[in-house]
């Protein structure tokens, strides 16, 4: 297992995100899902500290809210911590990258659906691009 592997981070996306069959939101709302993306896992890491702090004394201690005002720090820790996994070597970029997509895979299949559409990196082609591009008036044509 390596960094932000733990296998509670798949559990806890399936649970929220792959649980309703063809309408949850990690099926609906695909393209935001595919591959999961570093503020997903540093939400998920931040709640599984909160619920640990919840249970540290073995009981549960309620009466604390999960808040961005008392978890935000925990969560940007989580994220620069991500970010800081992938750039530490062009090998952990990679390793990062196919866990992301895993945890996109193994979840849509959790849902009943075990084809994985492929990644689609933009909605629009250089083309399309140009041609939008030349449609722009420059400010100097306008006076």
């Amino acid at each position: 297992m390596g960094m932000y592997e733990h296998p509670i981070l798949q559990d806890v996306i399936n649970a929220q995100w792959f649980s309703k069959k063809k309408k949850s939101d990690g099926i609906v709302f695909g393209a935001s899902f595919n591959p999961i993306l570093d503020p997903v896992i540093a939400l998920v890491f931040t709640a599984v500290e909160y619920a640990i702090k919840q249970w540290a004394s073995g009981l549960l201690v309620s009466g604390s809210q999960f808040s961005e005002a008392d978890y935000h720090d925990v969560y940007k820790r989580h994220l620069n911590g991500l970010e800081q996994w992938r750039n530490f070597s062009t090998r952990t970029a990679q390793a990062l990258a196919r866990h992301q997509q895993c945890l996109y895979s193994y979840g849509r299949s959790r849902a009943g659906f075990h084809n994985v559409p492929e990644r689609v990196n933009s909605r629009f082609d250089n083309a399309k691009l140009a041609r939008a591009a030349a449609a722009i008036r420059d400010a100097s044509d306008e006076e």
